[in-house]
């Protein structure tokens, strides 16, 4: 056997025999370390910032966001009350619509509300145009009638007042722009507007992100009493309202994700279902579900600790950490399953200490590789400038192996407390029915000889290993073969066993009828230390040994035998090699195969990259998605706010010598392809300019229609600020001292926004168009979703990189534990074909690439590894031929491996009826990884491996170096 695995193995089976002995000892020290982990939830933080959890952290507009941040600090939370009329298509442009808008309005004005104590009304939380104007922001069809209803009532021809564009100015000053507060309109041949079929006016509040983030600001508390009074609230017979508001996004996909949080509690409750349903034996004695909260709670101590653990050092919690503890309850289990599984495997006579430390020397060596693959793959995740991600795989990497450490302690200790039990029930000794795991006023330990050195007349030579007696695959319908000459007796009587493999040469129907070469299995490698079990054990009973007991049940069978198959372990090491085993099965599956790559492959060409945060953060059905139909439908989709920057020259000269660079400036960005032209982009210099021409006293000191000189564009730009201009101060930056300006931004908005795609092609061109505009004033084009955007052209790069580094990782771990290239190369080919089933699935799900699904491909390299590596091992240390050992690694393993599989989908599968897209996304790809992880695990893995598996480690080390005579090979027919 491997030297590495040798050395594993040792370890697991004096930590189980160390269990058996002190099980109190190390449920306290586990306990205690617990709760000192714990002490760190006194720090527990929870990040909420999309901003900083989904955007890479050294994308380049974070460099643009700290210089606007700095110099433009303050910005607006626009609500747009978005009118229709209650007949479908009808026009709004009449007078009774009109007035109907403007109830709605006036019930969005005229609210009071309470936050933090005290009163506030629209104008208190409303964006004023300037420091020097009081005057609230709002773009609206009803500026024509002044917001007043008198006004409105006597016009005689709401359309004539319409169609005269100078009757209406905005807050700007510039005429009302018909295409932004009106959608669906339509015109007559000479351009006049006749008709309109929605409404659009949008209040414009203060907003603040340091401030205005929380749920109990003025702004956020206004803005929700809008949505109520103006859509929940809201009835009328002539006009449907709707509300529009981006910053409410982050809240409802908050709320959204506490609610399916809640109902995700379903999942523990189907997860404990099957665990119980697995654990369940037909016998008091041997009966395990009890078990299964030894389990839970080990698994709940190992989640505290990781939660704890870094909660004390700082790291925050963010919503998609909020799906680990599912993830690790499916892990935790698993490895519950594997233990039970190789417990369950021993012989029932055998000595408590004997028996754990051969399971946990099977069992624990299995779910290290596991469970170390898992680490590394999950702390690659750290490899990443996304916040979610680091902070994802971090909790997610100590979790597994906080879990594992005590499911290897803790759940043993539990597993040994019942191992007494078990022992007492089928001996009828004991107390109170030896119902109790320890002793008490009516508990003896009467049997402490059978607990010391064995029952009915255990020896390490009488000794009864499950699986000894298990066949193994080979070609369905092969002539049976004669028992050799050199065979072994068998220690222990028939080798028939009610529901166990049934091995005869009448061709039995029971299992395969097949020439099956298996070991008796030898005494450990200190096999020495054993013998104290044996020196002064009973003297063998006569006979074969009978560890049965009577069944619970009144039904089915009589007597309950522990070596049974339980029912997974029959279709998957019983049932399924029948087919996937045989040489036309394995054609099949190959077959099979290509065609799931094949898919896989074309599905990842066609995945494209998109993270549009307002579509997918907020559930379906949400009265946010119905006012973004209508903005889709009428104003030409998310338009995005954007603004080109300029900065103080490269030389130092007043702006002044840079009016052409200004007028280019506006023109460009104005007319970049990207940019929308409603509302068109908010040129500070055109009006300045239009001012000086046609509106001021200076028209005639004009040089080409500009100020003389820098003296003149200084101090009349002071004016027209002071005055007509008041609302552009906020956009230009003058020094106090000198009177010059060192900074000015030209607000604009992009076109509807399509994918991932078109955003990075909109940041490069807005970018370049401002740069070659007016390059002596360092400008930048930047707007809030910049940084989610310039992120979407790293998150492919840094994806792939993670992938692969966890891959490798993953390799490098597995072949250090396997000890065995071949045997690494085939884990890692089965990981590499889930992570492409798992990304060709994303076109057919329709899910697009982006930071929540890159997650879960670089998750997807640890998980997936977990059933291959199980299946790995167990053919590693079988004997026999390839085709043989394929089958008694499922044998072996495989209804454990299904039973982890089974146990982590349902841990996922309520997230399936989620809202957010968070769940909703991890559900999807989890449940194909799943599939695609046990299809690779127990089907496709066992045919590579009877075709080209490694040797066993017996057969490279020598049966003869490591083991006595009396481990000689005999061949079972």
């Amino acid at each position: 056997m491997s030297h590495s695995f040798t050395g594993l193995t040792g370890l697991y089976r004096s930590l189980g025999r160390f269990t058996a002995r002190r099980p109190w000892a190390v449920i306290g020290i586990t306990v205690a370390i617990t709760l000192a982990c714990s002490v760190g939830f006194l720090r527990f933080a929870v990040e909420e910032d999309a901003e900083k959890l989904y955007t890479p952290q050294d994308a380049p507009s974070f460099v643009d966001k700290a210089y606007v941040d700095a110099y433009y600090p303050s910005d607006s939370l626009s609500v747009k009350l978005l009118s229709l009329s209650t007949q479908d298509g009808g026009n709004v442009l009449t007078k009774e619509h009109l007035l109907e808008h403007l109830r709605a309005w006036r019930v969005a004005t005229n609210q009071t509300v309470e936050a933090k104590g005290l009163m506030y009304k629209f104008t208190d939380v409303c964006d004023s145009v300037s420091e020097r104007s009081t005057e609230c922001r709002m773009d609206s069809i009803l500026a024509f009638w002044n917001y007043n209803e008198t006004t409105l009532r006597n016009d005689a021809n709401i359309l004539s007042t319409i169609n005269r564009r100078d009757v209406a100015l905005d807050y700007l000053g510039r005429p009302v722009n018909l295409n932004w507060v009106l959608g669906g309109v339509r015109r007559d041949a000479s351009g006049a507007v006749v008709s309109a079929e929605c409404f659009q006016t949008v209040l414009y509040m203060k907003y603040n992100p340091e401030v205005d983030d929380n749920e109990d600001s003025p702004t956020v508390v206004y803005q929700k009493r809008v949505v109520e009074v103006c859509y929940d609230n809201w009835s009328s017979t002539v006009l449907a309202q709707y509300v529009s508001c981006d910053a409410a996004v982050g809240r409802e996909s908050t709320d959204a994700i506490n609610r399916d949080v809640n109902r995700l509690s379903v999942g523990y409750i189907l997860l404990i279902i099957y665990t119980l349903f697995v654990l369940w034996r037909n016998s008091w004695a041997y009966q395990k579900v009890h078990v299964a909260l030894g389990s839970f709670l080990a698994i709940g101590m190992g989640i505290a600790a990781d939660f704890g653990m870094l909660s004390g050092f700082g790291l925050k919690f963010n919503f998609v950490c909020q799906v680990l503890p599912f993830l690790l309850v499916g892990v935790g289990v698993d490895n519950t399953f594997v233990i039970v599984s190789n417990y369950f495997d021993q012989d029932p006579d055998a000595p408590i200490e004997h028996r754990l430390g051969e399971a946990m020397a099977l069992g624990g060596s299995s779910i290290t590789v596991s469970c170390l693959t898992n680490v590394i793959a999950f702390a690659v995740g750290t490899y990443t400038s996304l916040e979610a991600l680091l902070s994802f795989s971090v909790y997610a990497s100590i979790g597994v192996l906080m879990v594992f450490i005590f499911q290897v302690t803790t759940f043993p200790a539990f597993l040994a407390l019942d191992a007494r039990r078990e022992l007492r029930l089928r001996l009828a000794a004991g107390g109170c029915g030896g119902c109790c795991v320890a002793p008490c006023c009516c508990q003896e330990e009467p049997v402490a000889e059978q607990l010391q050195h064995g029952n009915n007349g255990w020896t390490l030579d009488s000794n009864i290993y499950k699986h000894d007696h298990d066949g193994a695959a080979g070609d369905v319908g092969a002539p049976a073969a004669a028992p050799s000459a050199t065979s072994a007796p068998v220690p222990h009587g028939a080798l028939k066993r009610s529901g166990s493999s049934t091995l005869s040469a009448s061709g039995s129907t029971g299992d395969l009828n097949v020439n099956v070469k298996v070991s008796v299995r030898p005494p450990s490698p200190d096999g020495m230390k054993q013998q104290a079990f044996v020196s002064e054990a009973p003297a063998p009973a006569s006979g074969p040994r009978d560890f049965t007991t009577s069944t619970i049940t009144c039904w089915g069978k009589r007597v309950f035998n522990p070596h049974d198959d339980q029912l997974s372990t029959k279709m998957i090491a019983r049932w399924l090699p029948r087919v996937s085993l045989t040489l036309w099965g394995k054609i099949l599956v190959v077959v099979l195969e290509c065609v799931f790559l094949g898919f896989a492959i074309y599905g990842c060409t066609k995945v494209y990259q998109d993270f549009n945060f307002r579509e997918m953060f907020v559930p379906e059905g949400n009265w946010l998605h119905e006012a973004f139909q209508v903005e889709d439908r009428y104003f030409g989709g998310e338009k995005v706010p954007v603004a080109a920057y300029t900065r103080e020259p490269v030389d130092g000269r007043d702006y002044f010598y840079y009016q052409d660079q200004l007028a280019e400036l506006s023109k460009s960005f104005g007319s970049d392809p990207y940019i929308t032209n409603v509302p068109p982009v908010n040129s500070w210099y055109d009006n300045y300019q239009n001012w000086l021409v046609n509106g001021s006293a200076y028209s005639r000191q004009l040089v080409n229609g500009r100020a003389p000189n820098e003296t003149a564009f200084n101090g009349w730009l002071k004016e027209w600020l002071g005055g007509t201009g008041r609302a552009y101060a906020a956009n230009i930056l003058i020094n106090s001292t000198t009177g010059r300006i060192y900074g000015s931004r030209l607000p604009a908005f992009t076109k509807d926004v399509v994918d991932g795609a078109w955003a990075i092609k909109c940041v490069d061109s807005t970018r370049d168009t401002v740069a070659a505009a007016a390059p002596g004033l360092e400008p930048i084009a930047f707007g809030v979703s910049y940084t989610f955007w310039d992120g979407f052209r790293s998150i492919t790069f840094s994806t792939i990189t993670n992938v692969i580094i966890a891959a490798a990782a993953v390799f490098l771990v597995t072949l250090l534990l396997l000890a065995d290239i071949v045997a690494s190369l085939i884990v890692g080919c089965m990981v590499v074909l889930c992570d492409v089933g798992v990304l060709g699935s994303m076109h057919l799900l329709g899910l697009t690439f982006n930071s929540v699904t890159c997650i879960v491909l670089v998750l997807a390299v640890g998980i997936s590894v977990d059933y291959s590596a199980h299946v790995m091992r167990a053919f590693l240390v079988s004997t026999g031929t390839r085709q043989e050992r394929a089958h008694k690694a499922l044998v072996e393993i495989g209804g454990a491996v299904w039973n982890g599989a089974a146990t982590t989908f349902l841990a996922v599968l309520p997230m399936a009826a989620a809202e957010h897209y968070i769940f909703n996304t991890i559900f999807q790809m989890f449940g194909i990884l799943i599939l695609l992880s046990i299809w690779h695990g127990v089907v496709f893995l066992p045919v590579i491996c009877s075709w080209m598996g490694p040797p066993s480690y017996r057969d490279m080390d020598g049966e003869d170096s490591q083991y006595s005579k009396k481990d000689a090979v005999v061949e079972v027919v």
